[in-house]
């Protein structure tokens, strides 16, 4: 009887390390809750958005796909961008919903984004911070759709 409940709880467990990531699923972004670096906007050569939606799927091949054309391995490692983009990024799995997004140009990193899906799954909370030419920290919050 141990024996079979020990093998039921790692069969569980597994069952956990292969469910989908609390990532996986459509955001929109939450103005109202959100605090936008003007540091930020003006590196990204960007204005402070009016609306937003992120999509990122699960594919077959164990891999996590944000938008058209940026994945990643679903346990952490470089990603594959777009040949224009301007950043090296390195995914990094903390837990199942925590993610560092590590950006690197020329081998220097240039920014980390820390993004944390809420414990029920409904809000994910995304922390961008970077040090050139000054200390900078955006915070920028979505809700599950």
């Amino acid at each position: 009887m141990r024996k079979a409940m020990l093998l039921l709880a790692a069969f569980g467990l597994a069952g956990s390390l292969w469910a989908a990531d609390p990532i996986i699923g459509t955001w929109k972004l939450n103005i109202a809750k959100s605090k936008f670096s003007p540091v930020y906007l003006f590196l990204q050569k960007l204005t402070a958005p009016k609306e937003r939606t992120e999509v990122y799927q699960e594919l077959d091949n164990a891999q996590i796909k944000f938008g058209s054309s940026y994945t990643w391995p679903r346990q952490g490692g470089a990603a594959k961008v777009p040949k224009d983009y301007p950043y090296e990024v390195i995914e990094v799995l903390i837990a199942p919903g925590e993610w560092y997004a590590i950006f690197l140009k020329d081998g220097v990193q240039a920014s980390v984004i820390h993004k944390i899906v809420s414990k029920d799954g409904k809000t994910m909370t995304q922390t961008i911070t970077g040090m050139a030419p000054v200390p900078y920290e955006q915070i920028q919050v979505f809700d599950r759709q």
